[in-house]
Formats: structure tokens, sequence, C-alpha cells
């Protein structure tokens, strides 16, 4: 088992009513350790952007009560000895990557099994609890796609799709890692024990929900929001419109991931959601990997190059005079348009124009924000 050096500080943070991951972040990077923190004062903590006199308040008493703290902390470990459940805090290395780039990450999370640095490649798969023959299909043949590259899928172990795509994975020998909305000492749904069991050994499951904590229905966005989190994108495969992975589609778009749809059959309900996904240009249509890799092609060129895997990219050299400069300046890393032009001399409208004509010639890629990128 595994805990990180500061969990009893950031759990002591992580329970103080209405602090909130944000402001737990804020405080670990002002306050080092939990004996400094010990001595702050209210003043000192109103100092601090987002802390309110009320929310003050609230972490001093929660020093005045640290004795309480203690008694809960210790029970909260004998659970995690029994159970085998290890704990990582956002502050550590081990934290996933993704997972610590976005607004509100759970400043703890628990796990059984370990956690690998490939979960920066990570694609999550969702869906529908009762998925039809077409969608158990889709998903299939995509997660093995996948998983033929290494590339690691990451889901809820809900029924359905969710149940499928870590499956697949497993098959495949290819790493899985199974976000839940409870405590690890609580398999949800039961039937899927030997899953849990399996994904622990061969992966890991997930959840930043102490052991104890029951799959109350307040608890899936949050997982939800945590499945996008740790992935590069989403891939939803069949669900209504309002089912719970148009949550996490929702999340992804916040988070500034790449959302992917598999279209469905026009009058199935439980097409609507993908759908409607791919009709707003809110996700984009997906029938193979190869849809997944020309979005992100720029995360996964040097990854699968280490699994041994050749892909090749059809480069068109035949640029003019202006789309030559331009292409030179850019790099593996995105590059903001005013860089462009500032390294160009081109107007922003010139810059803008050539780089449509090297998107065109799928070349390059358009960041969020006006940022490119050589593919």
């Amino acid at each position: 088992m595994y805990y990180s050096e500061n969990l009893k500080y950031v759990s002591f943070l992580k329970n103080i009513k209405n602090l909130g991951s944000v402001r737990v972040k804020m405080i670990l990077e002002t306050f080092k350790n939990l004996e400094d923190f010990k001595s702050v004062t209210k003043n000192e903590l109103e100092k601090l952007e987002g802390v309110s006199g009320k929310i003050s308040d609230e972490i001093i008493r929660a020093l005045r009560n640290i004795n309480d703290f203690d008694k809960w902390y210790g029970e909260m470990m004998r659970r995690n000895e029994k159970y085998e459940v290890s704990a990582v805090t956002i502050t550590d290395e081990k934290f996933p990557a993704n997972l610590k780039k976005i607004y509100d990450p759970p400043s703890v999370l628990y796990y059984k099994g370990e956690l690998r640095k490939e979960d920066e490649y990570s694609l999550s798969f969702v869906g529908t609890r009762t998925p039809t023959e077409y969608g158990r299909n889709a998903c299939r043949k995509l997660a093995e796609e996948v998983s033929g590259y290494g590339i690691p899928i990451v889901s809820g172990m809900a029924r359905g799709i969710d149940t499928l795509a870590h499956r697949t994975a497993l098959e495949k020998r290819n790493l899985t890692y199974a976000v839940l909305g409870c405590g690890l000492d609580v398999i949800y749904p039961q039937e899927n024990k030997r899953l849990f069991e399996v994904i622990s050994e061969r992966g890991a499951v997930i959840s930043e929900f102490e052991c104890g904590t029951g799959p109350d229905k307040m608890n899936f966005p949050r997982r939800n929001r945590v499945i996008s989190g740790i992935s590069q994108g989403t891939v939803i495969i069949e669900t209504g419109i309002k089912g719970g992975s148009m949550i996490t589609a929702g999340f992804a778009l916040d988070q500034n991931r790449e959302v992917f749809a598999v279209p469905g059959y026009i009058f199935s309900r439980k097409s609507e959601g993908a759908n409607e996904l791919i009709k707003k240009g809110q996700a984009k249509l997906v029938s193979k990997f190869d849809d997944i890799f020309d979005e992100l092609y720029y995360v996964y060129k040097d990854f699968v190059k280490k699994e041994g895997i050749a892909i090749e990219l059809k480069v068109n050299e035949e640029l003019s005079i202006f789309e030559k400069k331009i292409y030179d300046v850019l790099g593996t890393e995105p590059v903001h348009i005013d860089s462009i032009c500032e390294m160009t001399g081109f107007s922003v409208s010139d810059c803008l124009v050539n780089l449509l004509s090297l998107e065109f010639k799928g070349i390059i890629k358009q960041l969020p924000g006006k940022n490119f990128i050589k593919i």
C-alpha cells in the first residue's frame, strides 16, 4: 500500500465544511504542512483569495477540534489498511497528471492496484447501462482498437458500456482504471465483484470517496468529472439525452478535453445524446480509432512509437513561401497566434489564412485558445 506523506494534512483540509478542492489546493501551496497550518490566524486566512469570514471561521473551528479529526483519521487509516486501499494527494507525483490540470481536482484519490504514468494517455469510454447489440459491438470494436495501441481505458464500472469497455481492455491485456462513486470497500454494482478484483490486480480501481461511503446518487456526477479529467478524451457510446454520459461529456468539454461520439440509429432514444453532441459540434463522430487519432495525434504520436507501432501520416510538402515560413516556426509544443505573428512578421489575418490552408493540408492542428501545433 502507498500513502502520500501529506495525506493527513490534505485529509484535514478536505473535511472542512465549504472549503472545496480549489481552496484546498491554494492553502496547500501557501502553507506547506499541517504543523505550520495549525498556527494560522484568521487574519492570515482572509488574505487568501476566496476565503471569506465564514470560511475562515470554519477553518479556525476545525483547528480547535483537531482532536476529533485525529480520531476520524485513525479510523479511516485502519479501514484503508483492512481493505488494502492506498491514498495519493494532489501534491504527489503519483497523482494522475491530467487530473491535476482540471479546475476542481479531488484533493485525495484512494485506489486499489497501481497508478501508472501511462494514464496520461488514457481514453474514457462511457455510455448507457442497457446498450443495444449495435452499442455493444461498437464499444467492443473501438476498445479493441484502442487497446491494440496500448492506450489505457478509463470507465466507471457501471453496467453496460462501462463494464464492456473494462472487460475488453482486460481481454487485450491492456491497462484499465475504474472510477467509482463510493468507497473502495463497497463494490457497486455487486455483480461486478470479480471485475473489481481483476482491475485491482491489473490496473487500478479509484475513488475520491473514503471507505464507508455508499453509492449515493449525488456522488456520481463527481465521479464523472474524474473519469473525464484523467483522460485525454471521452468516447460516448449510446446515451439518452439526459443520461449520465452526457454529464461526463459536459465535464470533458469544460475541462478542454476532446469528446468523441459513436453515431446511432436516429429513431432510438438510446442514441439521442450521442447524436445531439455530434449535431451541435460538441463531439467528433467516430467509427474507428483513426478518427480519434486524427484529433489527438499530437498526444499519441510519441506514445505509439514507444509501443512499437508505426502510424503513417501523409504530409503535403508543397507549401507556398508564406505557408512554409509559418510551418517552420511551429513545433511539437503549442504556439499561440500572437507568437506566430511576432516570429513571422505577418499580420493576424495573413497568419490565419495560411494556418487554415496548412490545416486543410493535414500537417498542422489548431488547439483551443488559438494555439497551433505540427502533426
